[in-house]
């Protein structure tokens, strides 16, 4: 959203800034140009709260107010879900990774590019303690609505040191030029060493080739193990991309069988019919023989001789001398 300049103004002369809180100074604001307001500070993290009169934020409110005084822009979070950009895990689909996962009460889990906390949400129900990581200070501020998030760290998870503390590890990372597993290769160094990771991932990984051949080395090598998603599981969000849930231990178990990656599959093709090559060779001859007819035809037509026709004399062109009368000479 282009920022007009009555909201621009507002907030850079209206508002009073002290770490994670901003207040909103001056006369009572006209109602509408509050709401548009609003709808930028909580697309940067701010939420209102009653308790301290203020937009309280996840992280420091001026950093998070910088980029959209500067550039005069925001993307709010209704145009995010509007444009495609967040994904939110499907009820199904997030059962099916807690399910996997084997969640027992006390557990610790970490859910990375927590959005707003589908996952960490029903974590917390099966009774684990969750910390989240969020780079979005707009989601950040959502998942903190929620409360269910021991700890919440507004940052990209990649640029995030890496603590072996966790006994299960449950996400959906994003998908864009292999970041899924990039995100879950940085995911697996926060382990214990018993520890689990259950992740959604791009249906891309189950191919063989350059780019992927690292990742499901890596997949075999722990003894994990991959189910495909079914079709269309993500339409309710927005997307039809196909998907998979890898499953990947800390450490190779004793017991682990080899990997097996799942492939689509191919509609069955009915079966070509072959003709009889004594007809297809009928059909030949009829068709040499009607083309040898048409030539035949044409070069009758070509042997006839010219019908006469009247010849018609043109009279000779006649010269004229052309003289022009210049009258007198003065």
């Amino acid at each position: 959203m282009k920022l007009t300049d009555d909201i621009l103004t507002a907030l850079r002369e209206r508002t009073a800034i002290d770490g994670t809180h901003l207040v909103l100074t001056g006369p009572r604001m006209d109602p509408k140009l509050y709401q548009r307001v609003n709808e930028v500070l909580e697309a940067v993290g701010g939420r209102w709260t009653t308790n301290e009169q203020a937009h309280v934020f996840p992280v420091d409110a001026a950093q998070a107010l910088a980029p959209v005084l500067e550039s005069g822009q925001v993307v709010t979070l209704r145009e995010k879900r509007q444009s495609a950009q967040y994904f939110p895990t499907p009820s199904a689909v997030v059962q099916r990774l807690i399910d996997l996962a084997a969640i027992k009460p006390g557990m610790e889990v970490l859910e990375p590019s927590a959005g707003s906390g589908a996952i960490a949400t029903a974590a917390t129900t099966a009774g684990a303690v969750v910390d989240c990581i969020e780079r979005d200070p707009g989601y950040a501020a959502v998942l903190t609505d929620t409360g269910v998030a021991r700890t919440l760290t507004v940052a990209d998870f990649l640029t995030v040191p890496a603590q072996p503390c966790y006994d299960r590890i449950v996400m959906n990372p994003p998908f864009t030029k292999g970041a899924d597993m990039q995100h879950i290769e940085h995911a697996l160094r926060f382990l214990k060493p018993d520890g689990l990771l259950v992740s959604v991932m791009s249906w891309a990984v189950t191919f063989q080739g350059r780019k992927t051949a690292k990742f499901r080395s890596l997949v075999e090598a722990r003894g994990g193990t991959v189910e495909a998603v079914a079709g269309g599981a993500f339409k309710e969000s927005g997307t039809d991309v196909d998907t998979v849930i890898v499953t990947i231990p800390a450490s190779r178990p004793a017991n682990a069988k080899p990997t097996t990656w799942p492939t689509r599959e191919i509609p069955e093709q009915p079966e070509t019919e072959f003709r009889n090559p004594m007809e297809i060779l009928d059909e030949l001859r009829d068709n040499v023989r009607d083309a040898m007819a048409e030539f035949d035809a044409l070069a009758d037509m070509l042997a006839q001789p010219l019908p006469k026709t009247d010849v018609v004399e043109l009279p000779t062109a006649r010269e004229e001398q052309l003289t022009f009368d210049l009258g007198e000479a003065s």
